[in-house]
């Protein structure tokens, strides 16, 4: 098929209504071709401007990172919540989509190049943009400031992951939402091969990791990349969960107080 006659046959498909599909060479021929910092760096996935939907593509790299967020706001728009953290939101692309299903989002990264692009790309009214480290968030932001938290990809990333996952704790409102995934193996790895990763947690590893601090966890295998992503022998099952910090207990199931000392 010439490459003139694929161009017509998607304008073709576009003019039905129809999403424009980028195939796994386009994509990295366009990330090759990119003057942009944060693009060419290769620390962070960055999609296709304008093509932010699982909708565009076919190969695993998108469906992986896109998906994720897509899930995320299925769950989020139950909630309508208020006040979202994305820790860490790396190019934004992300943050917008959380954007559409809450009041507000506070978009988090250390990576001054991700940040620009975002603010370039998806700087809405209801995203507050923060050039800051996620081992940080305790300087900045009060306890109980969020309804929910979503951090994707970035655990593996910060040195000291115990910290990390208090302080999403301590930042959730009573009853709030954390939405966290990393990459698993079937056995803990310390200092993969990604020289941008500090570990890869095995899954019972991870899941204690989280059960250990919330009240509620499930982990999920319900992606949209989960299928495409077994046929390439990386399930994902295990790696993304939905953990519920603890709301406290009616008032009619406190106990009394007790009786006060007489003088």
């Amino acid at each position: 098929m010439t490459s003139l006659f694929r161009s017509m046959l998607g304008a073709a498909a576009r003019s039905l209504g129809f999403p424009r599909w980028v195939n796994e060479e386009e994509f990295k021929r366009w990330r090759r071709e990119s003057l942009d910092p944060a693009v060419r760096s290769g620390a962070l996935y960055v999609p296709m401007p304008g093509l932010e939907s699982t909708r565009h593509y076919r190969d695993k790299q998108n469906l992986h990172h896109l998906g994720r967020y897509e899930w995320a706001a299925r769950v989020l728009e139950e909630h309508r919540p208020e006040r979202v953290l994305d820790a860490a939101c790396g190019a934004g692309y992300g943050s917008a989509k959380l954007a559409r299903v809450a009041q507000k989002v506070d978009a988090v990264d250390n990576y001054d190049a991700a940040m620009r692009l975002a603010r370039s790309r998806y700087n809405l009214e209801n995203i507050t943009w923060h050039l800051m480290d996620v081992e940080k968030l305790d300087d900045t932001f009060p306890a109980g400031s969020f309804d929910a938290v979503v951090s994707f990809q970035t655990i593996e990333c910060v040195e000291n992951d115990g910290k990390f996952l208090d302080d999403l704790y301590r930042l959730l409102k009573p009853g709030g939402m954390l939405l966290i995934d990393t990459p698993t193996r079937k056995q803990r790895v310390e200092q993969p091969e990604n020289r941008f990763h500090r570990r890869y947690y095995g899954v019972e590893d991870w899941l204690d990791q989280l059960v250990g601090r919330f009240e509620q966890v499930q982990a999920f295998d319900a992606l949209p990349e989960a299928r495409l992503l077994e046929r390439f022998g990386m399930p994902s099952q295990g790696s993304i969960a939905c953990c519920v910090k603890e709301p406290p207990a009616p008032p009619e199931m406190l106990p009394p107080a007790p009786p006060a000392q007489a003088d």
